[in-house]
């Protein structure tokens, strides 16, 4: 059995960090009970750069086991999410975790798995190990790991991505659903089933999309998408007309075409089909007006084409999607 070696650094979550072992220490539990086998359990160890304690985002002390040192073949390495702190300051967290990140490319050439989910998912793609590879991290984080790490296939929707020995999640909790995944490989379906049910770690949660807010995508200094971006959000059920919107600004509308993708990396019309679903979900959460109450009062005229753009930005219709986050 693969020995687990979970990392800790400042600011790092601590149910991040901690409940993979509470999850190993279950799936022991269950293979000694299915199997009577006292022996081939997990076993883990805590460890941090320099082998001393650090501060979590919550500010908990956590004693470690250990500092970095090379792992043998086939050890599992967990990578805990930090907190973010906004766009600079995370940039220069990740220029200072260079160690760490050296590391985990050592320990990936010695045959190591590493499971990364959320914000260190950005650790792990800062290894270059990620490149040409499918991963994903926490939704509202998306279009920042899309612009930083172009040469990966980010899954935004995909709550876990399992390139077998690189594996990557969505937000705070998916350390969860990685650890089973670590389980039901070693372990076996039954037991990580019983884990799961053990600790209500739901297993059909795959999607991150209905989750998703789709972006305003607003940071840019491009006056004229500014000012574009405005009017679609002001005028929210007019039928939408390039020409016009273009004419509105006195250009034409290749060049606000061709400005608009610049600044927001999108078309307008799709920018606006955004504003309108997402302008639906709050609809849909916070009222008790029907679907076709719903289109009509956000520009659309057809029931079939709304339920279908709805479904295809979410995941869900229009009816599930309020059973799942309706008030």
């Amino acid at each position: 059995m693969p020995k687990v070696y979970v990392v800790a650094y400042e600011d790092c979550y601590a149910g991040s960090l901690a409940n993979p072992q509470d999850l190993y220490l279950v799936a022991n539990s269950h293979w000694r009970e299915q199997y009577k086998r006292q022996e081939g359990v997990f076993e883990w160890k805590v460890l941090s750069e320099d082998g001393g304690p650090v501060k979590t985002a919550s500010g908990l002390r956590i004693a470690v086991d250990g500092e970095l040192t090379d792992l043998g073949e086939g050890s599992i390495v967990v990578l805990p999410a930090m907190n973010y702190p906004g766009g600079k300051a995370f940039s220069q967290k990740l220029q200072a975790m260079g160690t760490i990140i050296a590391w985990l490319g050592r320990q990936y050439a010695n045959g190591s798995i590493i499971c990364a989910h959320c914000t260190s998912s950005f650790v792990l793609a800062e290894t270059g190990l990620l490149s040409g590879l499918g991963a994903t991290t926490s939704w509202w984080l998306a279009e920042q790991f899309r612009q930083r790490y172009p040469d990966i296939d980010l899954r935004a929707g995909e709550l876990v991505v399992d390139e077998t020995r690189l594996i990557t999640g969505g937000a705070n909790g998916a350390e969860m659903l990685s650890a089973l995944i670590m389980v039901e490989r070693y372990m076996g379906k039954a037991v990580a089933s019983l884990c799961a049910k053990t600790l209500l770690v739901d297993t059909n949660l795959t999607q991150q999309t209905p989750y998703l807010i789709l972006p305003r995508q607003q940071e840019h200094s491009d006056v004229l998408v500014l000012s574009a971006q405005d009017h679609l959000e002001k005028n929210l059920t007019e039928p939408f007309s390039l020409n016009k919107l273009a004419a509105q600004f006195h250009v034409s509308s290749r060049t606000l075409m061709r400005r608009f993708k610049e600044a927001v990396g999108d078309t307008p019309n799709s920018y606006l089909q955004n504003l309108r679903i997402e302008a639906a979900k709050k609809l849909l959460e916070s009222t008790g007006m029907s679907s076709e109450q719903i289109m009509q009062r956000i520009g659309y005229a057809d029931i079939s084409s709304f339920n279908r753009l709805f479904q295809r930005k979410t995941g869900l219709t229009p009816r599930s999607y309020r059973q799942k986050f309706g008030y």
